[in-house]
């Protein structure tokens, strides 16, 4: 009779219970853990995505950059998306381990003597593919850094963007509830003279038509305001109910040059970081092929064994070589696989590339467009403002009726509207074509 054992490890059982994790049961939580105001932060200097910062560790109004900045750090989604990310360094760390040997043995009775054997062998061909294997590891992990990096940029931006409707809605607010005041005089004025006479009901009808419009902008204005910051405290990571201090800029955002766009854009693949992400899974895609390569050589496995015969008692060492023979399959079903699995890669980082670029012109170019369209704007809400001055005089000289008066002035509120909408809509855009260009945020005056 021959018992054979194989052991994986042939360390002692004492070495291996050490090695062994306790486990402890984590429940799940039962309530938000959303803070109910900005608290300090100290650890704003670990943001990555370039630009950001926070003003004061506990600012008390936030400015769009603070905002973006506590959005990297606090957003519940990019928490997970982090702690995914250890899967990848766990890879990493076992592409690194060196394959456990094999230990061998047996006993068997003869006629007269016990014989026994032990022995030990190695996979030589995982050293081989060692290397392969730890490269490919490592640009996966940078894949995937990356990869969270872009999400980072992502997020910001959504914050810039949500700090900015937040904005916008609030300047309208004041916007339309002036405008809305002055509809409302209009209106009762028109109202009383209703009352005398009957032939001015097409004025007082379309005095109350404007006026419930301006009521439906007011009302559309809030409810998106609202929307809007909440969506803005779940990025921060606050309270529903929280409602920070949001700091309007002084100036506009700084606007990219022609030739600066053009720099930017000459310079996409090594900056965008959605790109870089890529170029980094293309690289674990080689090593991958690289790796399928190499395991077309035959697999090797050397040992040596040590025992004594049953039958004769004599003691003998010996060494031992198995190699397999690649004749059937030899590993090339996988290397067309992972050279197929290449070309889609490098395919689909043309596509990214050339999309990337089409859309950073596309979004450079509207706002040219809107820059320009925002100056003309400002020029006329200027020319505006200088009439409504005169007609003010003239209206408390009365030199001007009522409704001649509110309709200047209702002109020159509906320009600051728009004024202020095409002003959130650059703002917002600028913030997008940084990230479209991998160009570092800048904080506004």
């Amino acid at each position: 009779m021959r018992l054979h054992v194989r052991v994986l490890c042939p360390a002692a059982a004492a070495i291996l219970a050490s090695g062994c994790a306790a486990y402890s049961r984590r429940s799940l939580p039962t309530a938000s853990d959303a803070l109910s105001e900005v608290a300090a932060v100290s650890s704003a200097s670990a943001v990555q995505v370039p630009g950001l910062g926070l003003s004061t560790s506990a600012p008390q109004a936030l400015d769009v950059t603070d905002a973006m900045t506590l959005a990297v750090l606090n957003d519940p989604d990019l928490k997970t998306a982090r702690l995914e990310a250890g899967v990848a360094k766990a890879q990493l760390f076992a592409a690194g381990l060196l394959p456990d040997p094999h230990l061998a043995a047996g006993v068997g009775r003869g006629p007269e003597l016990t014989g026994y054997s032990l022995g030990v062998s190695e996979d030589i061909q995982a050293f081989v593919l060692r290397p392969a294997a730890q490269a490919q590891a490592r640009a996966r992990r940078s894949q995937v850094d990356l990869a969270i990096l872009w999400k980072e940029w992502q997020t910001a931006v959504a914050a810039g963007r949500l700090f900015i409707r937040v904005r916008k809605d609030e300047d309208l607010r004041a916007v339309i509830e002036r405008s809305r005041g002055l509809l409302a005089q209009q209106y009762e004025l028109d109202s009383a003279d209703f009352q005398q006479n009957a032939a001015a009901v097409r004025k007082v009808a379309a005095a109350l038509t404007v006026l419930s419009d301006a009521d439906a902008r007011l009302r559309r204005v809030q409810l998106d305001a609202d929307a809007a910051r909440h969506e803005l405290n779940y990025l921060l990571g606050l309270d529903p109910e929280a409602r920070p201090s949001l700091r309007a800029a002084t100036g506009p955002a700084p606007a990219l040059s022609r030739e600066e766009f053009k720099d930017a854009l000459g310079a996409l693949a090594a900056h965008r970081v959605d790109l870089l992400a890529l170029q980094a899974g293309y690289e674990s895609q080689e090593q991958r092929l690289r790796a399928a390569v190499r395991a077309q050589f035959p697999a090797l496995t050397a040992g040596f064994r040590w025992g004594r015969g049953a039958a004769d008692g004599v003691h003998a060492v010996s060494l031992s070589v198995e190699v397999g023979l690649p004749v059937f399959n030899g590993n090339r079903g996988r290397v067309a696989i992972e050279r197929a699995s290449r070309e889609a890669l490098r395919a689909d980082y043309q596509a990214r590339l050339d999309q990337a670029q089409s859309q950073a012109d596309g979004l450079w170019r509207s706002t040219t467009i809107m820059t320009e369209q925002l100056a003309r704007l400002r020029a006329q809400t200027a020319a505006l403002k200088a009439m409504a001055g005169v007609a003010q005089q003239q209206f408390r000289s009365g030199e001007m009726d009522t409704g001649a008066y509110v309709g200047l002035e209702t002109s020159l509120l509906q320009d600051e509207e728009e004024s202020i909408r095409l002003r959130a809509a650059l703002d917002a855009d600028r913030l997008a074509l940084n990230a479209l260009l991998g160009t570092p945020f800048a904080r506004p005056p």
